[in-house]
């Protein structure tokens, strides 16, 4: 079980909203409040109820929070749609692919310092134009495998083409995996993806004859754990969890090359009566306390500069310090536009080869 550490005061998360009188009396007035957050469910949502949510109602008497899971960001886009004209979620957490989408259609709210301090702490890669969100976590694109078959920890991206594994092997490209990955494979070949995807997907097809399932159901994680596939490409933070509860069966591993930081996004939905708590959500999940308890505990890359991590967080999150310095942070506005053309390619040029 995940407990959240007692470490959020209520004049901290009112701290930035401090010039902010009449929300605070209504707040005051009130009492009971409720604020609606809808993001990621499995994992993610048990580490984020356990360490922002929980101290954030202790900070908050009276403030009820509600998590809303979505099996995805697509999912949660939808709902978002669906609720443009009476919203019923108040932040929205989402991968910054589909934060950029909801911009882009009118979903989200801009996010000010005035109202949130500590977006000055959280570096550009962050904070862009393109979306009105701000990066909560950041996770890296890792290798998912089996340690009792694989007794050394595979150390590249190459082994996703190992003989020696045929037909054990899980490549689920068909999603945001697969749009991080093309990336780092065409760094590896020399080239930038931003000028030729090319030789990312000529390496991605020397892959493919050693492919068991494009398709890893329920998730690449389950198969590992029954011994289905030994070697796959998986997210870091979810995959630390579970090695963390399974340490004799799964393990995750950043490889030597570097990775992609997949950002996590924190959005502002909420109507008008709610914006102020909202805020107050978002900045109390920024803060460097929640930022390093977080990561702590879910092993999600933190995104306030003011957090320092101990070297054994750090590697697991981050891998060793020379694989770290290689973290590649995308051009995600860029990437947007060019998502689902990628997809396509890589189902027509390599999956259906």
């Amino acid at each position: 079980m995940l407990i959240a550490p007692h470490f959020t005061t209520r004049r901290k998360v009112l701290g930035g909203l401090a010039t902010l009188p009449a929300w605070r009396h209504a707040w005051a007035a009130n009492g009971n409040l409720e604020l609606s957050v809808a993001g990621f469910h499995g994992p993610f949502q048990k580490a984020f109820q356990a360490i922002v949510i929980n101290s954030f109602e202790r900070a908050m008497p009276g403030v009820r929070v509600t998590y809303r899971p979505t099996i995805n960001s697509a999912q949660l886009l939808a709902a978002l749609r669906l609720e443009r004209e009476a919203p019923q979620i108040d932040v929205a957490i989402a991968d910054v692919s589909v934060a950029i989408l909801a911009k882009q259609e009118g979903l989200t709210s801009i996010l000010r310092e005035e109202e949130i301090p500590s977006l000055r702490d959280i570096p550009g890669w962050g904070r862009f134009d393109a979306m009105n969100g701000v990066a909560f976590s950041r996770d890296n694109l890792s290798l998912i495998y089996d340690s009792r078959v694989l007794t050394r920890p595979p150390e590249s991206w190459h082994d996703l083409g190992r003989p020696d594994l045929t037909d054990q092997i899980a490549l689920p490209v068909e999603d945001t995996r697969g749009v991080v990955l093309l990336p780092i494979l065409t760094r590896m070949a020399g080239e930038d993806y931003r000028q030729n995807i090319e030789p990312g997907l000529a390496l991605m097809r020397q892959f493919a004859p050693y492919v068991a399932t494009w398709n890893a159901q329920p998730d690449i994680y389950t198969l590992t754990l029954a011994q289905t596939i030994a070697l796959g490409v998986g997210w870091n933070g979810r995959g630390q969890m579970l090695a963390r509860d399974n340490p004799d069966t799964l393990r995750a591993v950043v490889p030597s090359e570097g990775s992609v930081a997949q950002i996590n996004t924190l959005n502002l939905t909420a109507p008008p009566q709610r914006t102020r708590l909202a805020q107050a959500f978002i900045e109390h999940a920024l803060s460097p306390e929640v930022q390093t308890a977080f990561a702590k505990v879910a092993f999600y890359g933190p995104v306030n500069r003011q957090v320092v991590l101990s070297a054994e967080t750090s590697e697991a999150i981050f891998g060793r310090p020379e694989t770290a310095r290689r973290e590649m942070h995308l051009d995600w506005g860029f990437v947007s536009q060019h998502y689902n053309s990628w997809i396509r390619r890589i189902q027509r040029e390599v999956i259906s080869g």
